[in-house]
């Protein structure tokens, strides 16, 4: 170590450091600084720990947990749905039932939507406003199934009307109950995911805050010990304490740019990515929904006009523009245009992602396809040509391309989501190793520093 001339202003500081401790001899001193420098290393290794924990559970509760339920809740609705629609097209296309009274194709759909049932069962929040909805879902499932088995046994029987009457039955069931309690168990579900994701972020941010008082706490001590040994020991550096010092720092900063990279991931995959999302899951459901509108017109002709409702009633939550009566052609230019509302709209102002942009264009020109298909078989049908108006339904054309698309854009920003979610994650993964190690290290070169001058005491 050589002597060396200090500014005036480290001067100064130093002498007032040295002010403090001058009626106290240095061995006293300097083993306080051991202690203070072991408070400061545990404190700030602690509240890193701590905080990282909490970090932690938050990316878990935002990227996995929450979001399951919500997801749950959009395969039973859509599983509704699709039952829904499976039995205006079996009707239509006069598909047998089989031993259980069912066709073979809505008995595969049953087993599949009661397996979504239980696994969501098992997976919710205790509490009525999740358990509720769905035992309602299981109890009015049970009348749905009745009414539908009698309408296939009508049919079976030449009945075209009892099994239309009985259909329709069953469908109010579908629309005015269980649809209902689907929807009650996603806002349920949205519900847990707010305000989970508010209540772990503001204590995530104070988890950063406390973080970043103990790394101060840590730099102050040391900083502190540094100038002290530079006054009564009229050396510039000690190498130890210096490295200490420095490995404090470094340690700090890396994790604050790691939780600050987290932080910004799971804002991202929680507050852009995950909406449009849930936004397309609940358009595909719609899609179904109109579907077997179509088919409950063409079930039952002499009431079409209120299936239309139900059928413009959808569409209209699909994709809608205030003021236009141009949807249609709107829709297939690909544009969303001002006064633009509905689930595609939504999806495509949210911009999570060019790709995801993209596809939800795509899924827009299909819904006007889909939509001018509709006029066609709406047309067929005003004329009397039930036959063709059928053949239409049963191709189901341009059905497929939309909720293809459909599927597609969901693919894609759940892709975006998963990504932002999982980089949340990796970017806190080490920290609690990296804490612990480079803590240590503080700790050995800070009091190797003490030592070094301890020893020339007991020398």
């Amino acid at each position: 170590m050589t002597q060396t001339r200090v500014d005036p202003g480290i001067r100064q500081l130093a002498d007032a450091v040295e002010a403090i401790f001058e009626r106290v001899n240095t061995p006293v001193v300097l083993r306080l600084a051991v202690a203070f420098t072991i408070v400061a290393v545990t404190f700030f290794v602690s509240s890193v720990h701590l905080g990282v924990g909490r970090i932690k559970g938050t990316v878990k509760t935002v990227g996995q947990e929450a979001t399951q339920g919500i997801t749950a809740a959009q395969r039973i609705k859509l599983g509704l749905t699709e039952l829904d629609e499976l039995v205006a097209e079996d009707e239509l296309g006069q598909v047998p039932a089989g031993p259980s009274g069912f066709p073979d194709n809505y008995d595969a759909k049953r087993g599949q939507l009661e397996s979504d049932l239980v696994a969501a069962a098992a997976k919710t929040p205790p509490g009525a406003a999740y358990l509720q909805p769905l035992a309602n879902i299981d109890y009015a499932l049970g009348h749905y199934h009745a009414l539908v088995k009698d309408s296939f046994a009508a049919r079976t029987h030449h009945d075209p009307q009892t099994a239309s009457l009985l259909y329709g039955q069953a469908h109010a069931v579908m629309d005015g109950t269980l649809l209902a309690q689907a929807d009650s168990f996603d806002k349920a579900n949205t519900y847990v995911l707010n305000s989970s994701y508010r209540s772990h972020k503001a204590d995530a941010a104070k988890s950063v805050r406390l973080i970043l008082v103990s790394w101060l706490v840590l730099l102050g001590v040391l900083v502190v010990l540094q100038l002290y040994l530079l006054v009564r020991f009229r050396r510039l550096v000690n190498i130890a304490l210096a490295a200490s010092l420095a490995m404090a720092g470094l340690s700090g900063l890396y994790v604050l740019v790691q939780l600050n990279s987290s932080s910004t991931n799971l804002t991202t995959a929680r507050e852009h990515a995950f909406d449009p999302v849930h936004e397309l899951a609940r358009a595909r459901a719609t899609v179904v929904a109109a579907r077997e509108a179509e088919g409950l017109m063409l079930l039952d002709p002499g009431n079409v006009s209120i299936a239309q409702a139900g059928f413009t009633e959808d569409l209209d939550k699909l994709f809608r523009v205030q003021g236009s009566t141009q949807v249609e052609a709107i829709a297939r230019s690909g544009r969303v245009v001002d006064g633009a509302g509905g689930y595609l709209a939504t999806v495509i102002h949210a911009a999570v992602s060019q790709q995801g942009t993209a596809a939800a264009q795509e899924a827009l020109v299909a819904f006007g396809v889909f939509s001018a298909d509709h006029s066609t078989l709406r047309a067929r049908l005003a004329a009397g040509d039930l036959s063709t108006a059928q053949a239409t339904f049963r191709s189901a054309r341009t059905f497929s391309q939309l909720t293809g698309a459909i599927d597609r854009a969901e693919a894609v920003d759940q892709a975006t989501f998963d990504s932002h979610a999982a980089a949340a994650s990796r970017a806190i993964r080490h920290i609690d190793l990296v804490n612990l190690l480079s803590g240590a290290a503080i700790l050995i070169l800070g009091l190797l520093g003490l030592n070094q001058r301890l020893g020339e005491y007991r020398g």
